[in-house]
């Protein structure tokens, strides 16, 4: 049981390399372009659960990791963050190989709004419960950044990959919520839950994804320049 987080973590890398074999997602700077976005991404999200673990609302149960901590957060999560990020790429990548019919691109804003509107009704009747707070405030900026201000366009390939990066998030967190590996205080959620998953990590794990391709596009808008 010790390893079975670290081996969840690792084997969601076994995704973008069939990926690869098939459809060779990682070629002309992509896999360069997908390392450092998952990386940033990875940052991101590992500063934001060391805040909520230092505020005591996450916890982890060692007992069900090798027990490599930094920050009171087992290395696993750490992985996890970056392994999550990384596939949610290589999907998106592959989708948009195999299916590259863009026509849907302008029914994304729509759904955006949608999630937006979601967000602060959320945050609205969620309030003073920070880990809700935390979860749909992210989303919530990120969406009117990458909606409102941002000249990259991408969100329908994006929610696209979300529905399927729905597969292993429920595996992955279906386990860790399961075997109570991870923790958080139940005064700070909405009490919501699907398959035993708090409702709030579905929408952490749309922000982890968007924070990733968003970096994934911007660098290689960049290196198009």
């Amino acid at each position: 049981m010790k390893f079975t987080f670290l081996l969840l973590a690792l084997g969601l890398l076994i995704l973008p390399l069939v990926f690869h074999l098939d459809k060779k997602i990682f070629k002309d700077g992509n896999f360069k372009a997908a390392l450092g976005a998952s990386l940033i991404s990875a940052i991101v999200f590992a500063a934001i659960t060391v805040v909520l673990q230092l505020l005591g609302i996450v916890a982890f149960d060692v007992n069900n990791t090798i027990g490599v901590i930094f920050k009171d957060v087992p290395l696993e999560q750490y992985l996890l963050h970056f392994s999550f990020s990384f596939v949610a790429i290589s999907v998106y990548l592959y989708f948009n190989i195999k299916f590259p019919n863009n026509n849907l691109q302008k029914y994304s804003l729509a759904l955006s709004n949608l999630l937006l509107g979601l967000c602060v009704a959320f945050l609205f009747f969620s309030y003073p419960k920070w880990y809700t707070l935390s979860a749909f405030a992210t989303l919530l900026i990120l969406l009117f950044l990458i909606e409102y201000a941002g000249r990259l366009r991408f969100m329908y390939r994006a929610y696209r990959a979300f529905a399927l990066m729905l597969i292993p998030f429920y595996i992955v967190y279906g386990f860790l919520f399961w075997n109570q590996t991870l923790l958080i205080a139940k005064n700070q959620l909405t009490g919501m839950y699907v398959a035993k998953i708090p409702v709030e990590n579905h929408f952490i794990a749309l922000s982890m994804l968007l924070v990733a391709i968003y970096m994934f596009e911007f660098f290689k808008s960049k290196k198009a320049v």
